[in-house]
Protein backbone atom coordinates (compact mmCIF):
# COMPACT_ATOMS: atom_id res chain seq x y z
CA UNK A 1 0.00 0.00 0.00
CA UNK A 2 1.15 3.16 -0.89
CA UNK A 3 0.80 6.29 1.33
CA UNK A 4 0.07 9.22 0.13
CA UNK A 5 1.54 12.84 2.10
CA UNK A 6 -0.74 15.59 2.25
CA UNK A 7 1.85 18.72 0.67
CA UNK A 8 -0.78 21.20 2.48
CA UNK A 9 -0.53 20.03 6.08
CA UNK A 10 -0.39 22.18 9.13
CA UNK A 11 2.97 23.71 9.39
CA UNK A 12 4.82 25.63 12.03
CA UNK A 13 7.65 27.87 10.40
CA UNK A 14 10.19 28.36 13.31
CA UNK A 15 12.09 31.89 14.49
CA UNK A 16 15.06 29.84 12.65
CA UNK A 17 12.79 29.84 9.57
CA UNK A 18 12.44 26.10 9.22
CA UNK A 19 9.36 24.28 8.42
CA UNK A 20 8.44 22.16 11.07
CA UNK A 21 5.32 19.33 11.11
CA UNK A 22 3.38 18.73 14.40
CA UNK A 23 1.82 15.19 13.66
CA UNK A 24 -2.16 15.41 14.44
CA UNK A 25 -1.75 19.48 14.39
CA UNK A 26 -4.54 21.66 13.14
CA UNK A 27 -2.00 24.51 13.72
CA UNK A 28 -0.12 25.91 11.25
CA UNK A 29 0.53 27.05 7.52
CA UNK A 30 -0.75 24.93 5.04
CA UNK A 31 1.06 27.21 2.08
CA UNK A 32 3.52 23.92 0.69
CA UNK A 33 5.74 26.98 -1.01
CA UNK A 34 6.87 28.00 2.62
CA UNK A 35 10.09 26.08 3.16
CA UNK A 36 13.24 26.72 5.64
CA UNK A 37 14.75 28.91 2.61
CA UNK A 38 11.94 31.31 2.38
CA UNK A 39 12.17 32.07 6.51
CA UNK A 40 15.80 33.30 5.65
CA UNK A 41 14.84 36.89 6.43
CA UNK A 42 13.27 36.21 9.92
CA UNK A 43 16.91 34.93 10.98
CA UNK A 44 18.04 37.19 14.07
CA UNK A 45 21.00 39.88 13.95
CA UNK A 46 23.67 38.64 15.61
CA UNK A 47 24.88 42.51 16.98
CA UNK A 48 21.30 43.64 19.27
CA UNK A 49 23.21 46.47 20.93
CA UNK A 50 25.97 48.79 20.23
CA UNK A 51 29.47 47.12 18.93
CA UNK A 52 32.11 47.50 21.48
CA UNK A 53 34.66 46.10 19.29
CA UNK A 54 35.44 44.18 16.02
CA UNK A 55 36.63 41.26 13.83
CA UNK A 56 38.16 42.39 10.51
CA UNK A 57 37.71 39.91 7.27
CA UNK A 58 39.70 41.15 4.00
CA UNK A 59 38.17 39.03 0.69
CA UNK A 60 38.57 39.85 -2.97
CA UNK A 61 35.50 39.44 -4.66
CA UNK A 62 34.25 38.30 -7.87
CA UNK A 63 33.02 40.43 -9.72
CA UNK A 64 31.05 42.07 -6.58
CA UNK A 65 30.05 38.10 -5.97
CA UNK A 66 32.46 35.95 -3.03
CA UNK A 67 33.31 32.54 -3.75
CA UNK A 68 32.62 29.69 -1.11
CA UNK A 69 36.40 30.17 0.32
CA UNK A 70 35.85 33.91 1.13
CA UNK A 71 32.22 32.84 2.21
CA UNK A 72 33.81 30.16 4.58
CA UNK A 73 36.33 33.00 5.96
CA UNK A 74 33.37 35.21 6.72
CA UNK A 75 31.47 32.22 8.42
CA UNK A 76 34.49 31.57 10.75
CA UNK A 77 34.62 35.46 11.81
CA UNK A 78 31.26 35.20 12.75
CA UNK A 79 31.82 31.91 15.12
CA UNK A 80 34.81 33.67 16.54
CA UNK A 81 32.59 37.03 17.07
CA UNK A 82 32.23 38.09 20.81
CA UNK A 83 28.37 39.16 20.77
CA UNK A 84 29.02 42.39 21.81
CA UNK A 85 32.02 42.87 18.46
CA UNK A 86 31.03 43.79 14.84
CA UNK A 87 32.11 41.63 11.85
CA UNK A 88 33.37 44.09 9.41
CA UNK A 89 34.41 43.10 5.88
CA UNK A 90 36.28 45.03 3.79
CA UNK A 91 35.86 43.66 0.03
CA UNK A 92 38.20 45.24 -2.91
CA UNK A 93 35.57 45.17 -5.77
CA UNK A 94 36.31 46.48 -9.68
CA UNK A 95 35.17 48.84 -11.57
CA UNK A 96 31.45 48.93 -11.89
CA UNK A 97 30.60 46.29 -9.07
CA UNK A 98 29.36 46.14 -5.83
CA UNK A 99 29.26 43.50 -3.16
CA UNK A 100 25.46 41.95 -2.69
CA UNK A 101 23.27 41.70 0.28
CA UNK A 102 24.99 37.87 0.55
CA UNK A 103 27.82 39.29 3.18
CA UNK A 104 24.87 40.35 5.05
CA UNK A 105 23.53 37.37 5.41
CA UNK A 106 25.99 36.15 6.21
CA UNK A 107 26.70 37.92 9.47
CA UNK A 108 28.86 40.85 7.98
CA UNK A 109 27.61 43.89 9.98
CA UNK A 110 29.71 46.57 7.92
CA UNK A 111 30.68 46.41 4.24
CA UNK A 112 33.96 48.28 3.42
CA UNK A 113 34.19 48.33 -0.22
CA UNK A 114 37.36 48.96 -1.47
CA UNK A 115 37.38 50.44 -5.63
CA UNK A 116 40.26 48.70 -6.90
CA UNK A 117 41.46 48.26 -10.72
CA UNK A 118 44.03 46.01 -12.64
CA UNK A 119 46.59 48.80 -12.68
CA UNK A 120 46.11 48.80 -8.47
CA UNK A 121 49.42 47.84 -7.05
CA UNK A 122 49.89 45.11 -3.59
CA UNK A 123 51.73 48.51 -2.38
CA UNK A 124 48.90 50.75 -2.81
CA UNK A 125 45.59 48.46 -1.79
CA UNK A 126 48.61 47.52 1.43
CA UNK A 127 48.14 51.24 2.16
CA UNK A 128 44.32 51.58 2.58
CA UNK A 129 44.35 48.34 4.02
CA UNK A 130 46.90 49.31 6.90
CA UNK A 131 45.21 52.80 7.81
CA UNK A 132 41.53 50.89 8.19
CA UNK A 133 43.44 48.27 9.99
CA UNK A 134 44.98 50.75 12.37
CA UNK A 135 41.49 52.74 13.03
CA UNK A 136 39.50 49.57 13.35
CA UNK A 137 41.88 48.16 15.88
CA UNK A 138 40.51 44.76 15.41
CA UNK A 139 40.68 41.53 18.02
CA UNK A 140 41.63 39.24 15.01
CA UNK A 141 41.40 39.40 11.20
CA UNK A 142 41.26 37.06 9.23
CA UNK A 143 42.07 36.04 5.17
CA UNK A 144 41.75 32.83 2.96
CA UNK A 145 44.60 31.31 2.34
CA UNK A 146 44.71 31.97 -1.09
CA UNK A 147 46.70 33.90 -4.05
CA UNK A 148 46.02 38.12 -3.12
CA UNK A 149 44.56 37.68 -0.24
CA UNK A 150 47.02 35.68 1.34
CA UNK A 151 49.71 38.10 -0.12
CA UNK A 152 47.83 41.24 1.38
CA UNK A 153 47.92 38.93 4.71
CA UNK A 154 51.08 38.86 5.03
CA UNK A 155 52.00 41.87 4.12
CA UNK A 156 49.79 43.62 6.93
CA UNK A 157 51.34 41.02 9.17
CA UNK A 158 54.75 42.40 8.30
CA UNK A 159 54.25 46.12 8.55
CA UNK A 160 51.90 45.95 12.05
CA UNK A 161 53.99 43.46 13.44
CA UNK A 162 51.71 41.01 13.87
CA UNK A 163 51.81 37.00 14.69
CA UNK A 164 50.37 35.27 11.76
CA UNK A 165 49.36 31.89 11.30
CA UNK A 166 48.52 30.06 8.06
CA UNK A 167 46.64 28.13 6.61
CA UNK A 168 44.40 26.92 9.61
CA UNK A 169 42.40 23.98 9.27
CA UNK A 170 40.87 24.29 12.99
CA UNK A 171 39.61 27.20 14.99
CA UNK A 172 39.65 26.98 18.74
CA UNK A 173 38.68 29.25 21.52
CA UNK A 174 42.15 30.12 22.67
CA UNK A 175 44.47 28.12 19.89
CA UNK A 176 43.86 26.66 16.25
CA UNK A 177 45.27 24.33 14.17
CA UNK A 178 47.87 24.60 11.17
CA UNK A 179 47.75 22.14 8.02
CA UNK A 180 52.08 22.06 8.51
CA UNK A 181 52.98 20.90 4.65
CA UNK A 182 56.77 20.72 6.15
CA UNK A 183 58.31 18.33 8.31
CA UNK A 184 56.65 18.14 11.78
CA UNK A 185 58.88 19.57 14.79
CA UNK A 186 59.12 16.00 16.54
CA UNK A 187 62.68 15.73 14.23
CA UNK A 188 64.03 15.63 11.09
CA UNK A 189 62.24 12.14 10.31
CA UNK A 190 58.94 12.98 11.28
CA UNK A 191 56.25 12.70 8.84
CA UNK A 192 53.93 15.55 7.60
CA UNK A 193 51.20 16.90 10.11
CA UNK A 194 49.18 19.61 11.80
CA UNK A 195 50.70 22.00 14.23
CA UNK A 196 48.75 24.06 16.85
CA UNK A 197 49.84 27.49 18.20
CA UNK A 198 47.88 29.82 20.26
CA UNK A 199 45.25 31.72 18.83
CA UNK A 200 47.05 35.04 16.76
CA UNK A 201 46.27 38.27 15.39
CA UNK A 202 45.80 37.58 11.62
CA UNK A 203 44.39 33.99 10.51
CA UNK A 204 44.82 32.88 7.01
CA UNK A 205 42.37 30.26 6.33
CA UNK A 206 42.13 26.90 4.03
CA UNK A 207 39.24 26.00 2.75
CA UNK A 208 36.24 24.30 4.95
CA UNK A 209 36.73 25.97 8.31
CA UNK A 210 33.62 26.12 8.78
CA UNK A 211 30.24 26.13 7.37
CA UNK A 212 28.34 28.86 5.79
CA UNK A 213 24.73 27.75 6.92
CA UNK A 214 24.42 30.15 10.23
CA UNK A 215 21.51 31.02 12.00
CA UNK A 216 21.74 34.88 12.05
CA UNK A 217 22.36 37.50 9.84
CA UNK A 218 24.62 40.67 9.93
CA UNK A 219 23.17 44.62 9.86
CA UNK A 220 24.85 44.83 6.28
CA UNK A 221 25.89 48.49 6.46
CA UNK A 222 27.79 50.05 3.63
CA UNK A 223 30.84 52.54 3.05
CA UNK A 224 33.06 53.35 0.29
CA UNK A 225 36.35 53.55 0.96
CA UNK A 226 38.32 55.73 -1.04
CA UNK A 227 40.11 54.21 -4.00
CA UNK A 228 44.42 53.28 -3.57
CA UNK A 229 46.57 55.98 -4.09
CA UNK A 230 48.92 54.84 -7.42
CA UNK A 231 52.31 54.11 -5.75
CA UNK A 232 55.01 52.57 -7.54
CA UNK A 233 58.80 50.89 -5.55
CA UNK A 234 61.25 52.71 -6.60
CA UNK A 235 63.24 50.44 -9.34
CA UNK A 236 60.47 48.73 -10.84
CA UNK A 237 58.46 49.88 -13.50
CA UNK A 238 54.82 48.49 -14.64
CA UNK A 239 54.56 47.02 -18.09
CA UNK A 240 50.65 46.83 -18.05
CA UNK A 241 49.23 43.06 -17.97
CA UNK A 242 49.37 40.38 -21.25
CA UNK A 243 46.02 38.17 -21.33
CA UNK A 244 47.39 34.70 -21.28
CA UNK A 245 46.43 31.84 -23.35
CA UNK A 246 43.69 29.46 -21.91
CA UNK A 247 45.31 26.24 -22.68
CA UNK A 248 48.44 27.26 -20.68
CA UNK A 249 46.37 28.21 -17.19
CA UNK A 250 46.19 24.96 -15.20
CA UNK A 251 41.93 24.13 -14.93
CA UNK A 252 42.26 24.34 -11.32
CA UNK A 253 43.18 28.48 -11.95
CA UNK A 254 40.93 28.83 -14.88
CA UNK A 255 37.72 31.34 -15.19
CA UNK A 256 35.61 29.37 -17.68
CA UNK A 257 36.01 25.86 -18.91
CA UNK A 258 34.92 23.85 -21.60
CA UNK A 259 34.63 20.28 -20.89
CA UNK A 260 33.83 17.44 -23.20
CA UNK A 261 32.03 13.95 -22.80
CA UNK A 262 30.88 10.95 -24.82
CA UNK A 263 29.16 12.94 -26.63
CA UNK A 264 31.96 14.95 -27.99
CA UNK A 265 32.50 13.07 -31.20
CA UNK A 266 34.15 16.16 -33.57
CA UNK A 267 37.26 16.96 -31.43
CA UNK A 268 38.63 19.21 -33.43
CA UNK A 269 35.56 21.49 -33.81
CA UNK A 270 35.79 21.24 -30.01
CA UNK A 271 39.23 22.77 -29.83
CA UNK A 272 38.26 25.70 -32.45
CA UNK A 273 34.93 26.55 -30.60
CA UNK A 274 37.24 26.45 -27.20
CA UNK A 275 39.80 29.00 -28.24
CA UNK A 276 37.44 30.56 -29.91
CA UNK A 277 35.98 31.30 -26.67
CA UNK A 278 39.20 32.37 -24.50
CA UNK A 279 38.51 28.65 -22.45
CA UNK A 280 40.51 26.03 -20.62
CA UNK A 281 39.57 22.89 -22.18
CA UNK A 282 38.65 19.88 -19.34
CA UNK A 283 36.89 16.43 -19.94
CA UNK A 284 34.86 13.41 -18.71
CA UNK A 285 36.88 10.24 -17.66
CA UNK A 286 35.13 8.42 -20.57
CA UNK A 287 36.45 10.69 -23.43
CA UNK A 288 39.86 10.59 -21.32
CA UNK A 289 40.19 6.76 -20.92
CA UNK A 290 38.88 6.57 -24.81
CA UNK A 291 42.53 8.83 -25.63
CA UNK A 292 40.74 12.09 -27.31
CA UNK A 293 42.08 14.01 -24.23
CA UNK A 294 45.08 13.79 -22.05
CA UNK A 295 44.92 13.10 -18.38
CA UNK A 296 45.77 16.42 -17.02
CA UNK A 297 42.49 17.22 -18.86
CA UNK A 298 40.21 14.92 -17.10
CA UNK A 299 37.50 16.68 -14.29
CA UNK A 300 36.29 14.82 -11.36
CA UNK A 301 37.09 13.12 -8.37
CA UNK A 302 39.53 10.60 -9.86
CA UNK A 303 40.72 13.76 -11.93
CA UNK A 304 41.04 17.75 -11.30
CA UNK A 305 38.74 19.25 -8.30
CA UNK A 306 37.95 22.82 -10.51
CA UNK A 307 36.22 26.14 -9.19
CA UNK A 308 35.21 28.13 -12.47
CA UNK A 309 33.39 30.88 -12.66
CA UNK A 310 31.49 29.35 -15.64
CA UNK A 311 31.61 25.28 -16.79
CA UNK A 312 30.06 24.36 -19.99
CA UNK A 313 29.71 21.46 -20.49
CA UNK A 314 29.33 18.92 -24.09
CA UNK A 315 27.94 15.64 -24.28
CA UNK A 316 28.53 14.54 -20.32
CA UNK A 317 25.81 12.87 -18.30
CA UNK A 318 27.37 13.51 -15.20
CA UNK A 319 28.99 10.63 -13.24
CA UNK A 320 28.96 11.41 -9.32
CA UNK A 321 32.74 11.44 -10.03
CA UNK A 322 32.62 13.92 -12.07
CA UNK A 323 29.92 16.17 -10.21
CA UNK A 324 32.43 16.03 -7.44
CA UNK A 325 35.13 17.79 -9.36
CA UNK A 326 32.46 20.60 -10.22
CA UNK A 327 30.86 20.97 -7.19
CA UNK A 328 32.61 24.01 -6.42
CA UNK A 329 32.27 25.69 -9.96
CA UNK A 330 29.67 29.41 -9.97
CA UNK A 331 27.73 28.83 -13.13
CA UNK A 332 27.49 25.17 -14.68
CA UNK A 333 25.84 25.14 -18.29
CA UNK A 334 25.11 21.49 -20.22
CA UNK A 335 24.74 20.51 -23.18
CA UNK A 336 22.60 17.37 -23.82
CA UNK A 337 20.61 15.32 -25.67
CA UNK A 338 19.36 13.73 -22.54
CA UNK A 339 17.38 16.13 -20.47
CA UNK A 340 16.93 13.39 -17.56
CA UNK A 341 21.14 13.23 -17.15
CA UNK A 342 22.48 14.07 -13.60
CA UNK A 343 24.44 17.16 -15.11
CA UNK A 344 21.30 18.48 -16.50
CA UNK A 345 19.89 18.98 -12.36
CA UNK A 346 23.56 20.13 -11.78
CA UNK A 347 23.58 22.67 -14.63
CA UNK A 348 21.63 26.25 -14.44
CA UNK A 349 21.22 26.29 -17.89
CA UNK A 350 20.73 23.25 -20.13
CA UNK A 351 20.34 23.03 -24.16
CA UNK A 352 19.21 19.64 -25.34
CA UNK A 353 20.40 19.39 -28.73
CA UNK A 354 23.35 17.45 -30.03
CA UNK A 355 26.73 18.76 -28.94
CA UNK A 356 28.15 18.68 -32.61
CA UNK A 357 25.35 20.84 -34.01
CA UNK A 358 25.41 23.42 -31.26
CA UNK A 359 29.38 23.87 -31.57
CA UNK A 360 28.97 24.88 -34.97
CA UNK A 361 26.37 26.89 -34.33
CA UNK A 362 28.20 29.02 -31.56
CA UNK A 363 31.32 28.86 -33.08
CA UNK A 364 29.68 30.53 -36.52
CA UNK A 365 28.22 33.19 -33.66
CA UNK A 366 31.45 33.84 -32.39
CA UNK A 367 33.38 34.26 -35.20
CA UNK A 368 30.38 36.65 -36.91
CA UNK A 369 30.50 38.93 -33.96
CA UNK A 370 34.34 38.91 -33.59
CA UNK A 371 34.29 40.22 -37.84
CA UNK A 372 31.51 42.47 -36.69
CA UNK A 373 34.08 43.66 -33.85
CA UNK A 374 36.65 44.07 -35.98
CA UNK A 375 34.91 46.69 -38.34
CA UNK A 376 34.47 49.15 -36.46
CA UNK A 377 35.97 52.13 -37.06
Amino acid sequence: MTRRIDPRRPALITPLGRRRIVLGSERGDREPGRLAGDGAATLPQRLSAPARGCLLVIAHTDRGSLDEHARETIAATVLLARPDEAVVLIAPVGPGFSVGDEAAALGVDRIEQLPVDDGTSPEALLEVVRARWTALSPRHTLLPDRGADADLGRRLAVVQGLVLAGPVVEIHADQVRIRHLGRCTGGPDSAPGDALAPLPALLLLARQVARTALHCTGLGERIELPAPQALRPAGLTDLGIVAGQARQIALEEAEFIVAAGNGVTDVALFHELAEALGAAIGASRVAVDDGRFTRPQQIGATGKTVQARGYLSFGISGAVQHLQGIRECRHVMAVNTDAAAPMVRRAELTVVEDAQALMRSMLEQVRAERRAKEALP
